[in-house]
């Protein structure tokens, strides 16, 4: 039985191991790539990285060497071409003047091209060594977007609301029991959850860091941004319906209680106690049924059961006998959480003082079109003069 690592795309062969893994700074690192919708990198290139950011702040030993970047190496290989061709030219400009047959307009030419490659050729001026060692290396796309996104992350606390901005509260669980009620945030699986902590810290970077939904991975420019979209749309809850949904926070989950044990290798033919099964002789083999009757088990008037087991039923009930239900839908664990979250939102929650207000207006207007209607009853026939229409 192998234990993965879906960040870092590793297997392991005790929980022991991929417990040190997960507490090691290399997942960490690849699992806040993974929130910015970036690749996970290899173990390589992450103490790569480390040393070069280390030998930055002066902290790396000093038999480390310095890496050369991409932006120098092609530098040198610019410098190195100029000088090889001014060495040709001023061997070619050598001969041509040993020679004496060289003329004027030939000498010109190369003298020009001597001073456009001495023009052309860079400036370069000693640095300190302070400065060369300081020397940033250049950052590709990817990078630069993840040290944004680290420069302005913001941390959400264990004991804060991922949703609701600055609303904090004693502990954990009382933030998580006011998430599951104001906001429907349940967590699935929760007989096989083994790291809590970690699956609501994975929320928190998810939202504080990366600016991204937890349900539709909707990536906005900030957190107020990224918190307006879930509160409006209704995405405070975890997916947990596909299958990468589902695999996004395994690490989270321990289900190795539900394996059933290994099935015992063929051809074991021996008993509980450890002895061989003795077959007679007499004993028959073979897997052959027992004859079916030919009497028919029921007769109620409408359904004739056959000894072959099938039902036949009268021509007058020939109409529900065509009628194609619907089999039962057996919902899974994550479809009921989803249908409980959204029709949870469904109930409007009215304060009581508002609920008792608004019915008092009512009983005012109630009672005030009660007393319209009673006067206009009451003057409904009062007129001056009554003239007979068919007296006219």
């Amino acid at each position: 039985m192998q234990y993965t690592c879906n960040s870092c795309g590793l297997a392991f062969a005790s929980p022991d191991d991929q417990r040190i893994h997960m507490k090691s700074d290399w997942h960490r690192y690849n699992l806040k790539r993974r929130v910015a919708d970036l690749p996970a990198i290899s173990e390589e290139n992450f103490k790569t990285k480390v040393a070069v950011r280390g030998r930055k702040g002066g902290k790396l030993e000093a038999d480390v060497q310095k890496t050369v970047t991409k932006k120098e190496q092609r530098q040198r290989e610019k410098e190195a071409l100029m000088e090889k061709k001014r060495q040709l030219l001023e061997a070619a400009r050598a001969s041509m003047i040993a020679a004496g047959t060289n003329t004027q307009a030939q000498f010109d030419q190369i003298t020009s091209e001597l001073e456009l490659i001495k023009i052309q050729e860079p400036v370069t001026t000693p640095e300190p060594a302070e400065a060369t060692e300081e020397a940033q290396p250049e950052l590709s796309q990817e990078e630069q977007l993840m040290q944004a996104k680290l420069k302005n992350q913001v941390e959400i606390p264990a004991n804060c609301c991922l949703f609701c901005p600055n609303k904090s509260f004693p502990n954990a669980a009382v933030a998580e029991d006011h998430m599951f009620r104001k906001h429907g945030l349940y967590i699935p699986e929760r007989d096989y959850l083994v790291d809590k902590a970690g699956l609501m810290q994975y929320l928190s970077e998810k939202i504080g860091l990366g600016n991204v939904c937890i349900v539709c991975n909707f990536q906005a420019r900030t957190l107020e941004a990224v918190r307006a979209h879930m509160l409006a749309k209704f995405h405070c809850r975890i997916p947990y319906e596909s299958e990468s949904e589902k695999l996004e926070i395994s690490d989270f989950y321990d289900f190795s209680s539900t394996y059933g044990d290994a099935a015992a290798p063929e051809g074991d033919a021996t008993t509980p106690e450890g002895e061989w099964e003795d077959v007679e002789e007499g004993e028959d083999d073979s897997d052959e049924e027992a004859p079916l009757p030919t009497e028919v088990a029921i007769n109620n008037g409408h359904e004739l059961l056959l000894p072959s087991g099938v039902v036949v039923g009268h021509r007058s009930l020939s109409r529900y006998y065509k009628q194609s239900l619907r089999p039962e839908q057996v919902l899974s664990e994550g479809q009921g959480t989803v249908i409980a979250a959204e029709s949870r939102h469904m109930l409007s929650v009215m304060d009581k003082k508002e609920y008792a207000e608004k019915k008092r207006e009512w009983g005012w207007e109630k009672h005030t079109a009660d007393q319209f209607d009673r006067k206009a009853k009451k003057f409904i026939n009062n007129q001056p003069h009554y003239f007979d229409q068919l007296l006219q």
